[in-house]
């Protein structure tokens, strides 16, 4: 007896299940090993709905190669759109359900998104959140007058290009070639309504404690920043700032004095 194989529509299906749970389960985990982190790096949403418009369409250039292909995928749902008046009651009852759920789902899914809604008033979101205390009164040890500081600054271009490139930019624009995989853009450092309002410790407190350092007020920030303190040494992180204000050709704000 030959054994019964999955038709063709059932194995287009799985198949497209398989890819979506590699991109969004099975690649985060290997991305953490690879990278060497602690915590799973998912896929970028624009990226996921590329690759799954990819396997979409590798998926019906295949099904339309031939007719016979064609006719084998689309048997199913003919048969489920014709159905069987002999068949048995519960067929009939299962296949008005699957007709019936279409419509109600679709209808359910664009209710949910235009009917208005009662919640609480959302707080207003403040743009920078306040410094903790402990990085408030900190210093940026290689900014001086001397020809060192174009030494650390040239040492800190070199970790710029290799950890902040990717989002950030070559030119520090927030144009780097990882930025437009993020549905908010990477802060652009050339924009004066940037690093240049803020002192050189908030930098390195957002530097090194990324986005989940931020604090919950006006949450949530949206911000796809990693924290950078396991990665890079606070010397390290300090000659990054230097790198950035220059390569910006923007200024950092100096702290008020206090009398």
């Amino acid at each position: 007896m030959r054994p019964r194989t999955l038709s063709l529509f059932w194995a287009t299906v799985l198949s497209l299940a398989a890819v979506y749970l590699l991109l969004a389960v099975a690649a985060p985990y290997v991305s953490m090993w690879m990278a060497g982190r602690d915590q799973p790096l998912p896929i970028p949403r624009a990226a996921m709905a590329m690759y799954l418009v990819l396997a979409l369409a590798g998926a019906a250039i295949y099904i339309s190669t031939d007719d016979e292909k064609l006719r084998e995928f689309l048997r199913p749902l003919q048969a489920l759109l014709r159905g069987n008046p002999e068949g048995h009651a519960l067929e009939r009852a299962l296949r008005v359900t699957l007709l019936a759920a279409g419509p109600l789902l679709v209808g359910a899914a664009v209710y949910s998104q235009t009917a208005p809604a009662v919640q609480t008033p959302t707080a207003l979101r403040i743009q920078h959140p306040t410094i903790p205390g402990q990085f408030e009164r900190l210093r940026n040890p290689f900014r001086t007058n001397d020809e060192a500081m174009q030494r650390h600054i040239a040492e800190g271009r070199i970790l710029y290009q290799k950890n902040c490139r990717p989002c950030h930019g070559t030119k520090a624009d927030g144009g780097g070639p990882m930025a437009w995989g993020f549905r908010l853009k990477p802060a652009n450092f050339r924009d004066p309504g940037t690093i240049a309002t803020v002192v050189e410790a908030y930098a390195f407190w957002r530097v090194k404690e990324g986005a989940r350092g931020l604090p919950a007020e006006a949450s949530p920030w949206d911000s796809a920043m990693p924290a950078w303190k396991d990665d890079l040494t606070d010397e390290q992180i300090w000659k990054i700032i230097l790198a950035e204000y220059d390569i910006a050709g923007v200024a950092p704000r100096q702290p008020e004095k206090i009398e």
